[in-house]
């Protein structure tokens, strides 16, 4: 690559050949096996229908003797937009989390264990899905047990549906977010 703020779409080609240079790789195949995909997998990347995940891109620079840390990473391979919304998406999610004070707002059982990070675990749900007209908003989201996530995303009751949907009408009226 020529430069840290070029495409690495369009230039993906340009860094596997690089590499099949380097390990005297003769084809395409053999650059698959060395790093643990398909062929076909190379093949889409060239083309530009596949992304590269960090972990891969990670080996490959290494392998060529360059070192990136894993921000510089995120931005040259992951859309500004993407660690946006994530970025958001971990505060609410903390939000969320925060407010439920360790219990499943579905059940109102304490969350079944902590999180590596020592918080309570709990799960995250979108009352209203993406698909009929829902938003990642704090008034949007509950956080649910592992069990009642589960339950709800596989096998919904209609009470169980209509409890969380009064719950976020509450918050819609309590919390300006």
């Amino acid at each position: 690559m020529k430069d840290n703020q070029s495409n690495p779409q369009t230039d993906w080609p340009v860094v596997f050949d690089e590499l099949k240079r380097k390990e005297s790789l003769s084809s395409d195949a053999r650059l698959a096996a060395s790093l643990g995909v398909t062929r076909a997998y190379v093949c889409s990347v060239r083309k530009g229908r596949k992304g590269v995940s960090l972990e891969l891109a990670r080996a490959v620079f290494s392998r060529l003797g360059r070192t990136f840390d894993t921000e510089r990473l995120e931005k040259l391979f992951v859309p500004a937009k993407v660690l946006t919304h994530t970025a958001n998406l971990k505060t609410f999610r903390d939000y969320v989390i925060a407010r439920a004070n360790g219990h499943c707002q579905l059940c109102g059982i304490q969350a079944p264990f902590n999180s590596p990070d020592g918080k309570p675990y709990l799960e995250v749900h979108h009352v209203i899905p993406f698909k009929d007209g829902g938003d990642d908003s704090t008034n949007n989201l509950v956080a649910l047990c592992p069990n009642c996530n589960r339950k709800i995303e596989i096998s919904p009751m209609d009470s169980d549906v209509k409890k969380l949907k009064l719950l976020a009408k509450r918050y819609q009226k309590r919390e300006p977010v």
